[in-house]
């Protein structure tokens, strides 16, 4: 790194006064942070600085050129219950207020939280979830923000009582210096080089997903692993329709495969990015143990100063063999009277969270189709200008879940989920994301998406069901959202490819 870049002499004033300021108030932990210019790097050189044992944080949108990571916890915000996301904003301001901030950039640079919220208010820690927590934001020993043509990174370190400022600046400059030190991160998978790389990803892909997944008692349990189980619950909910009482529950699946070895999490993160890179790729691994993965098509909310972002994104269709097949269907999903009722009930519900916070919402008038490698989506983007003094995790929380991820009334909804489901969504469809000290921010929704332990890969999936809905086409449906992690764990683990499964099962995509 230049020597240039970075004022030492005006950062060693900076911390006498912080430490000066810290012996007379010491009652709660204080922090220093630097902020920097750092040269850009690939996200398969960023994950070489990941030590597998730390608490981390990934999220990229490879089309935008846009990664955040984050590893180390020098301070977790956790809570749980109905006030989950208030008091995470209450705690996330006070920990903001006791980091000494020294930014070398040109322009405000704030600092970020980086985490999420499991699907409900609680968490039932007897699960595979054991690691993660109802709402858990981390304070990173460092994060690195990387768009197009910049990288920024931030360094935070503890202030003790028997801290030097000569102390403080050697700490900060062996982490500064390691960043220099390190080779780009190598997989035996997946960056043996462009050869290698291909000859792999061709030894492996197209795929179906194993039929062990779905059929091996051991492995599910009492899971609704089974086409039986499932249309059980799909008629319940459309008795449920037939009452009045539901006009849509989305209705979630998990398929549990052993694996011969636990997978690194990079090489699952370089083929997510590689095989949908309009997807927001993402890895959360709470306590440096069981780490949760995904490459999810849908933003839930993207908070600027003055607005929210967010989008329906709902009404599926699978994708065709040709272009024309392709087109075909994407037409029959715009034309789709189930599917656009479903898309139609995001909307208004979306519109009805939002009115208490809004001066004024946009969105278009009729959907458009946003194609995935395996499944294309109606898809609505919707944007709200905030009224003066707006919370954004009010916003959050009365975001989540839209009708997408749980249904409509809400609670109803999720009552059905709780009451139906065998086992725990966890994290599964919940809020991840960042947020920062200027109150902006961006969460997206975990669904297509994995939990992965030492030996054993947990896939979720979910549909929407309306009162149109037939349970073998909604099977169908999950099958093909599982398809993106069941690849991408099975290349990392390097499975070979299981016997091909009865022509209905999930097809591979034209791409």
């Amino acid at each position: 790194m230049p020597k240039n870049r970075f004022n030492w002499p005006a950062f060693r004033a900076f911390l006498q006064t912080v430490l000066d300021q810290h012996i007379h108030h010491s009652n709660e932990q204080e922090y220093v942070a630097i902020s920097l210019p750092v040269p850009v790097q690939t996200n398969n050189e960023l994950t070489k600085h990941l030590v597998i044992s730390k608490p981390t944080f990934y999220l990229s949108h490879p089309a935008d050129s846009f990664t955040i990571v984050g590893q180390g916890a020098l301070e977790r915000v956790s809570t749980s219950g109905g006030d989950r996301f208030h008091r995470t904003s209450a705690l996330g301001k006070n920990l903001f207020s006791r980091v000494h901030h020294f930014n070398s950039l040109s322009r405000p640079y704030p600092l970020q939280l980086l985490g999420g919220f499991s699907f409900f208010n609680t968490l039932n820690k007897n699960s595979e979830w054991a690691d993660f927590e109802p709402s858990l934001f981390h304070l990173p020993e460092w994060t690195i923000v990387k768009t197009k043509d910049e990288a920024t990174l931030s360094l935070i370190e503890r202030i003790h009582d028997i801290d030097t400022v000569d102390h403080l600046i050697t700490k900060f400059q062996d982490k500064l210096n390691s960043w220099t030190n390190y080779t780009p991160y190598h997989s035996t998978y997946i960056n043996g080089g462009e050869g290698h790389n291909k000859k792999q990803l061709s030894a492996f892909l197209p795929s179906k997903i194993d039929s062990s997944f779905i059929t091996n008692p051991q492995t599910l349990g009492n899971e609704p692993g089974n086409f039986k189980a499932w249309e059980k619950v799909v008629i319940k909910a459309k008795k449920a329709f037939n009452a009045k009482e539901l006009k849509k529950v989305v209705l979630a699946r998990k398929i549990t495969q052993s694996l011969p070895q636990k997978p690194k999490a990079a090489d699952i993160i370089s083929n997510l990015e590689q095989q949908y890179p309009d997807c927001f790729v993402f890895c959360v691994n709470p306590k440096g143990g069981s780490y949760f993965i995904g490459a999810t098509p849908e933003r839930l909310a993207r908070f600027t100063p003055t607005q929210v972002e967010t989008e329906s994104l709902a009404g599926s269709s699978m994708r065709g063999k040709t272009y024309e097949e392709d087109d075909d269907l994407a037409g029959k999903l715009l034309n789709s009277k189930k599917d656009r009722y479903e898309h139609q009930i995001v909307i208004e519900a979306i519109e009805e969270d939002l009115v208490p916070y809004s001066e004024q919402m946009e969105h278009s008038s009729s959907p458009q189709v946003k194609k995935l490698p395996n499944v294309q989506h109606l898809y609505t983007p919707i944007s709200a200008v905030f009224k003066k003094g707006i919370s954004r995790t009010n916003v959050l929380k009365d975001l989540h879940p839209t009708p997408a991820v749980g249904g409509f009334p809400r609670e109803k909804a999720l009552e059905f989920i709780e009451r139906e489901e065998s086992f725990t969504r966890g994290w599964y469809a919940s809020p991840i994301g960042w947020i920062n000290s200027h109150g902006t921010g961006e969460f997206y929704v975990a669904i297509r998406s994995g939990l992965i332990e030492q030996n054993t890969a947990h896939f979720y999936a979910g549909c929407g069901i309306v009162e149109d809905s037939d349970p073998k086409n909604e099977w169908m449906e999950t099958e093909l959202k599982f398809k993106p992690m069941v690849d991408a764990v099975r290349i990392a683990t390097q499975v070979e490819e299981s016997p091909p499964l009865e022509k209905n099962y999930a097809k591979d995509p034209i791409f």
